[in-house]
């Protein structure tokens, strides 16, 4: 029974070594394919998520930085796999070419000639360059080729490309291990302590700018302060589309609250109280058995149909606060307090008298470090570059040769990603030089 030879050593197959199918699998487009639609797919899950738990639960966790990881580094490996080839194909073209070879290109035109020679290359050779083409001429043994292409650039578009996206997820991972985002404020005099930043803000003056519309929405500015032990490192004005930045933070104003005052006075001992609240705060009477809520303010009150209250502007006009009682846990219909016009509320232990004497604004700020923001930056303009570069800057390539046996011109071209584009100046070509043949 006859054995199987093996192979000689040129012919047996040879296995990539274990490294090299790890680098060949990180580097594959099908792997940054499924980590991209990944990074969608939980980026589009995070948007329905409230923002501080999407921060902290999603992309600031290990495995979410762990994925933009994974897929930063296929970026890489790809783009360095590429590079040459493409750094190859752009400025080491064949610039040589055949009659025959040019023949063979799906974009070619053969065009008799009156005048043989060198001459129809050097009327060729204006028309090149008429079309854009930067040109070159060669000699063979078996004459002389003309060479001429535009857009060599456009084979790094995907290059440029990859790199763009590989900044962008460097400078969200960046952001997310380095950067923080939360929420405070506070009205004027308040201050209040960013642990992460290790620093302290003071509120100052927190005033309200009317617009000549009274129900268009009021800019309001704040000034504030920002210290870290003792030590002031940036004030300014806060506004809406003017944050305060320092140290790679900003203090943007989301929006504004309404403070309002309340006197709360025991006409039997004459103790006043004198109190704030936002909508929604709570004060409770320990001697009384009362709680006072805080419901809404309403800077312009009036009554809407359907019997609810609302304003008719930001102006106030007729400031009016909107409280509940609540008695020994029994709860009270809403009432209304208006400015500077005492309620008195009747209690199991005694009446107590409540007065809206006043109100005013408080800031509430966005706060929020990204050092990876200038990063995303640089990604986005590159991007925008590589994106250009794929699909309007199109290489081109044509060549043309005098064939002696038929006495004709011969001129070819070749397109990367624009065949169309190739066929649309070759018709010009073509027609320059029927046209001075004609001549």
């Amino acid at each position: 029974m006859a054995q199987e030879t093996p192979g000689l050593p040129e012919q047996q197959s040879t296995q990539a070594s274990p490294i090299k199918q790890i680098l060949n699998f990180l580097s594959s487009m099908q792997l940054g394919i499924i980590l991209l639609l990944l990074l969608a797919v939980i980026s589009v899950f995070a948007t329905t998520q409230e923002m501080n738990t999407a921060i902290s639960s999603i992309y600031t966790s290990w495995w979410f930085v762990g994925i933009m990881a994974f897929t930063a580094l296929n970026l890489l490996l790809c783009t360095i796999e590429r590079i040459g080839p493409l750094t190859r194909q752009a400025f080491q073209p064949k610039r040589e070419m055949t009659a025959d070879g040019i023949k063979k290109m799906q974009i070619n035109r053969v065009i008799k000639v009156k005048s043989p020679g060198d001459e129809p290359l050097a009327s060729v050779q204006q028309i090149f360059k008429s079309n854009g083409l930067q040109t070159t001429v060669q000699e063979t043994s078996e004459g002389i080729t003309l060479f001429g292409e535009r857009g060599k650039f456009g084979y790094f578009g995907s290059i440029v490309t990859h790199l763009s996206l590989l900044l962008i997820l460097l400078g969200a991972m960046y952001g997310a291990l380095t950067g923080y985002e939360t929420r405070n404020g506070g009205m004027s005099g308040d201050n209040f302590f960013v642990t992460q930043g290790n620093w302290r803000a003071d509120i100052g003056e927190v005033r309200m700018v009317f617009e000549k519309d009274p129900t268009v929405r009021p800019r309001v500015y704040s000034d504030v302060t920002i210290t870290r032990n003792g030590k002031v490192i940036k004030e300014g004005t806060v506004s809406i589309n003017d944050p305060l930045r320092f140290e790679g933070t900003s203090i943007y104003h989301s929006t504004f609250l309404w403070i309002s005052q309340v006197n709360i006075t025991d006409p039997a001992t004459g103790t006043v109280e004198e109190l704030k609240f936002f909508e929604g705060d709570r004060y409770f009477l320990q001697d009384k058995g009362v709680q006072f809520e805080s419901l809404a303010f309403f800077p312009d009150f009036t009554m809407a149909a359907g019997g609810r209250p609302t304003s008719k502007s930001y102006n106030p006009n007729r400031p009016v606060l909107a409280y509940r009682i609540t008695i020994n846990g029994q709860q009270e219909p809403w009432d209304l307090l208006e400015l500077n016009e005492p309620a008195t509320l009747e209690t199991p232990n005694g009446p107590v008298e409540i007065t809206l004497t006043g109100f005013e604004n408080a800031a509430v700020y966005s706060i929020a470090k990204n050092l990876g923001r200038p990063i995303l930056f640089i990604g986005a303009v590159l991007m925008v570059i590589g994106l250009y570069m794929s699909f309007f800057l199109f290489p081109r390539r044509f060549w043309a040769t005098f064939d002696a046996k038929t006495s004709s011109l011969v001129v070819g071209g070749r397109g990367y990603r624009n065949r169309l584009g190739v066929e649309q100046i070759m018709e010009r070509i073509e027609s320059e030089i029927r046209n001075r043949e004609g001549e």
